[in-house]
């Protein structure tokens, strides 16, 4: 069986929306991301290889979704009873934006399929080049590929959602969350990541067992490998998550309402910093 290797930026489940209003500090992030595409096009044009800048997704979100990020109970009641902790609900419904948000497929597919092996592999690594030279000018980060920018995003997150650790009312509140759960580990930011964590471990040991052939190389703990099932086979995994979500927002409730605000702020100076469109 075929599966996919997703890799995400994984403290926050991404959720898109129609209509809203676009949240404000936005725009440089927005500049950048643009001038990262057109020198990258540029760059692969030098290059002797056609590459169409990807647009810049700006995001916006409902009243909902601005309630759930901010620790509105009521509205992370509602969005865990449906998707969980936005794992197995991917497969559960594949074309809801509220777990496949993402950027849109590439205007670039068409050009890659077009290609032989031989010239996908040439292709990929001018491309990985000259998205580092491109980030290397407009944000001053040295990466060697979007993969690597996105894995050192979610490095430096982890290292700012730590630092919450040491508040001494979210860390107080962290102890009875994980006093309800039965479970040693009180650390904040390890105690909000949990259960996403653990059901993107279960779905990857599905995929490992059903796929033939090699696995992914570099494959990381926040990359989640989905094995391909149909929406019915993977209900019974989303059921089992979604009860295990809502009994974590059961304990977690005071804890969420004041750490969730405090841990999307955190993100979004990430994102910006790192023009990181689709997730702001």
């Amino acid at each position: 069986m075929t599966m996919f290797v997703a890799k995400t930026v994984t403290a926050l489940v991404i959720a898109a929306s129609v209509g809203g209003t676009a949240a404000p500090g936005n725009e440089a992030a927005y500049e950048n991301k643009a001038e990262i595409e057109s020198a990258r096009a540029a760059c692969m044009k030098e290059q002797g290889l056609k590459y169409l800048p990807e647009p810049v997704v700006k995001r916006k979100r409902t009243a909902e979704e601005k309630a759930r990020l901010a620790g509105d109970h009521e509205a992370m009641r509602a969005y865990r009873a449906k998707y969980g902790f936005g794992v197995w609900s991917r497969l559960v419904f594949p074309d809801d934006p509220a777990v496949n948000a993402g950027s849109g497929e590439s205007r670039n597919n068409k050009i890659l399929m077009s290609l032989s092996p031989a010239e996908l592999k040439a292709y990929r690594a001018a491309d990985d080049k000259c998205f580092a030279k491109a980030v290397k000018v407009v944000l001053g980060k040295t990466v060697t590929s979007q993969a690597d920018l996105l894995d050192q995003v979610n490095a430096a997150e982890r290292k700012k959602l730590r630092a919450l650790d040491a508040d001494k009312k979210i860390a107080g509140l962290a102890k009875e969350f994980a006093g309800c759960l039965g479970i040693k580990e009180t650390r904040p930011s390890a105690l909000a990541a949990r259960g996403p964590a653990a059901f993107r471990k279960e779905a990857t040991e599905v995929a490992k067992t059903r796929h033939k052939g090699s696995l992914p190389e570099g494959l990381k703990d926040e990359d989640a490998m989905m094995p391909d099932l149909t929406p019915e086979q993977a209900r019974p995994y989303l059921d089992k998550e979604v009860e295990a979500a809502l009994a974590d927002l059961k304990c977690g409730k005071a804890f969420y309402a004041v750490y969730s605000p405090r841990a999307r702020s955190v993100q979004e100076q990430v994102y910006r910093e790192y023009a990181l469109d689709f997730a702001l």
